[in-house]
């Protein structure tokens, strides 16, 4: 990534021995919220006995008919379920074998082109799996690397969720994950995040490295969070990363590492700090004390039917410790226009409440899945369909 000089009006960087990053909101208290989210239907999906409540992916697509599909990752039964949106009625299930030549042993996300294409990541063997509706495998491609032993510690490793999808640009799908290891200032730029499989030829480019001026300079962003990147495609076809420490998000073309940012934080966001200790000697308990108190960008979804951008914010807990879940964060939605022009943000409860990590755009509004302690809703899948509205102080 190239350097972009007029980062240093937006991070305010330490250089100390040791080598904390200091990324500073300079916005904090100052943007005027024109708009917010308003809860509005909440749609119910009836679910068996044999179905998992929260997905750990999902996908939205359009079937030949023009149905609108709901598609679901089932653990509990190995498969792909299909969803007709509208009406909740289950339509079908793609169930896939474990062993054999048509074993798919892992389910980790998917990209649905065609009943005929659905391409499958298998994250224990580290390959992307072409399939058809009924469970056939037409074949098999490696994301191991260049097939060295210690190929994790140069290439990408993948965690897909609903908010960081396997996605499609022209003739290519684009898979974003993560590195999982520490990454040393030096080689940072040996170590993508990122992979691009060129449908026509199957041949894999590893492209996107981590932004120097979060991750460089010996930085300390201890905990499986930092390393997550959450993409999204622009109406013009650029490549937008979310990364949980940033107030900005970096926009550039899909094909280039050549990215700039662009402010899109909170209003309530403060500075976030890297840990000053050896990422090596950290103890454990100051990265879970961290990821309780600091505020963490997540998810960016891009609403093309209101050509708007909903960005997720987890934000800190004063005084929490390592003892406090994560889930107890209290979660706003950013609401930003085309152009990320801030327009408002909405806090809409806890991780307790939302499983952000199912969020998506439809006609509707965004849909959120929704946590839902009633007895009664434990046979359903729920969302909460938000749409947005002026603000009181602007109507």
């Amino acid at each position: 990534m190239k350097p972009k000089y007029c980062l240093l009006l937006f991070f305010t960087l330490s250089f100390a021995c040791t080598h904390t990053i200091n990324v500073k909101n300079e916005k904090k208290g100052k943007l005027i919220a024109t708009h917010c989210l308003v809860p509005g239907e909440l749609k119910k999906i009836p679910i068996d006995y044999e179905t998992a409540p929260q997905s750990p992916y999902m996908q939205m697509i359009d079937d030949n008919a023009g149905t609108r599909l709901l598609t679901c990752c089932n653990p509990h039964t190995h498969s792909i379920d299909f969803y007709d949106y509208e009406t909740g009625i289950k339509i079908g299930s793609t169930r896939y074998e474990k062993e054999g030549p048509n074993g798919v042993v892992n389910i980790s996300g998917y990209y649905i082109q065609n009943m005929d294409s659905i391409f499958i990541y298998n994250t224990r063997m580290q390959e992307l799996v072409l399939t058809d509706n009924t469970g056939k495998v037409k074949k098999r491609i490696s994301f191991r690397g260049d097939g060295r032993d210690d190929w994790y510690n140069y290439f990408p490793q993948y965690l897909f969720f609903t908010v960081i999808p396997i996605i499609k640009i022209q003739d290519k799908l684009i898979l974003t994950g993560c590195q999982t290891i520490g990454l040393p200032a030096k080689t940072i730029d040996q170590h993508p995040f990122a992979a691009c499989l060129d449908l026509k030829t199957d041949t894999i480019n590893y492209i996107y490295t981590y932004p120097k001026e979060l991750y460089g300079n010996e930085a300390n962003w201890e905990g499986y969070w930092a390393g997550f990147v959450y993409p999204e495609l622009s109406p013009d076809g650029e490549m937008i990363h979310s990364f949980p420490m940033s107030h900005h998000l970096y926009t550039g073309p899909w094909d280039s590492n050549d990215f700039t940012t662009v402010y899109a934080g909170s209003n309530k966001a403060s500075t976030m700090h890297s840990i000053a200790m050896d990422p090596i000697r950290t103890p454990g308990e100051v990265v879970l004390d961290r990821l309780a108190r600091e505020d963490i960008y997540t998810a960016i979804r891009y609403d093309r039917y209101r050509q708007l951008y909903y960005r997720i914010i987890l934000h800190g807990i004063p005084g929490a410790d390592r003892s406090t879940p994560r889930s107890k964060k209290p979660v706003s939605v950013i609401i930003m226009d085309r152009r990320f022009n801030y327009m408002g943000e909405t806090e809409i409860g806890t991780g307790e409440q939302w499983n952000w990590n199912n969020m998506f755009v439809t006609r509707e509004g965004l849909n959120i899945e929704y946590i839902s302690d009633d007895a009664l809703d434990e046979d359903f899948m729920i969302f909460q369909i938000f749409k947005v509205e002026k603000s009181d102080d602007n109507l």
